[in-house]
């Protein structure tokens, strides 16, 4: 079974210049995870992922710390929501700022990586 969150924006302080990490920036991200699942048969909420407390716990890992890159941000939010859902299998996670402040004219950049739980024996 697949849980998914969308464009889920949040407000936060990261980026090169110290002036980004002081004035903060919009951020949108996407989660996308699949999960060792019996709430298809059980109707039970604890036999799931809570799409609602994890698109939260994100919000609050991005807003609380503070990187330079993207690629930092999204890999230490990524172990983190992995260690804390020990019901996911693998994740694919994405953050992209918004309207980047570069020589370019884009919507968003950002990065995005997959985390794989180790198989159980």
């Amino acid at each position: 079974m697949r849980v998914f969150v969308r464009r889920l924006e949040f407000y936060a302080y990261h980026g090169v210049p110290a002036e980004e990490r002081q004035i903060g920036h919009r951020y949108v991200a996407d989660l996308d995870v699949e999960i060792h699942d019996r709430a298809g048969e059980t109707d039970m909420v604890e036999d799931t992922v809570d799409y609602g407390a994890l698109a939260k716990r994100l919000e609050v890992l991005a807003a609380g710390s503070q990187h330079q890159t993207l690629e930092s941000l999204v890999t230490h939010c990524g172990r983190q929501l992995m260690e804390e859902f020990p019901r996911i299998r693998s994740m694919k996670l994405s953050i992209a700022k918004r309207l980047p402040p570069a020589p370019i004219h884009a919507e968003e950049a950002g990065v995005e990586q997959t985390f794989t739980r180790p198989p159980t024996v």
